[in-house]
């Protein structure tokens, strides 16, 4: 839930994109537990708050945690990336009674196209491609930084559980 606390502080998109990828004052990360083995290698580049296309490009370093027993990022540590890359473009467009708890995934599907061997730096790029009253569909394509190789792409389809807005 977006707060009137963080709408001010940031209302930068790079800045407000980046507060999901922190702790909050009780040490917890805002984006959750459960993904506190990724965010401390994740890292956002880019924003752009276009109402038309919100987007967010992120970094991330695959550690040899975040792999498979061949060496390279395990298919579920990619997927549990895209689930919160793809949403972080919401953040820029939410606000009470419009995406304000970022919805729920409906569908998440990834396409694993090549390896990511631990030590690897990959650029996550994601975009909403629509974001309507009660569904959205979000797209992210992951890269290797050092040639631009597309590893893997993600759909993720969104429903928004907001409560209907009290009249």
């Amino acid at each position: 839930m977006i707060d009137k606390k963080y709408e001010d502080l940031y209302d930068d998109p790079l800045e407000r994109a980046k507060a999901w990828l922190t702790k909050d004052d009780d040490d917890h990360w805002k984006a959750g537990e459960w993904m506190s083995k990724l965010l401390p290698h994740m890292a956002v580049s880019a924003a752009n708050a276009d109402a038309a296309a919100p987007s967010v490009t992120f970094t991330f370093t695959c550690l040899e945690d975040h792999c498979n027993r061949l060496g390279n990022l395990h298919g579920g540590a990619a997927a549990t990336l895209f689930d919160l890359c793809t949403t972080i473009p919401l953040v820029l467009i939410s606000k009470p009674g419009f995406w304000q708890f970022l919805g729920v995934t409906r569908n998440l599907n990834v396409t694993y196209f090549r390896p990511v061997p631990a030590g690897e730096e990959v650029i996550i790029e994601c975009e909403a491609l629509q974001v309507g009253k009660r569904l959205a569909t979000l797209k992210g394509v992951m890269k290797r930084k050092r040639d631009g190789a597309i590893v893997s792409i993600a759909e993720h389809l969104k429903a928004n559980i907001d409560p209907e807005p009290k009249v």
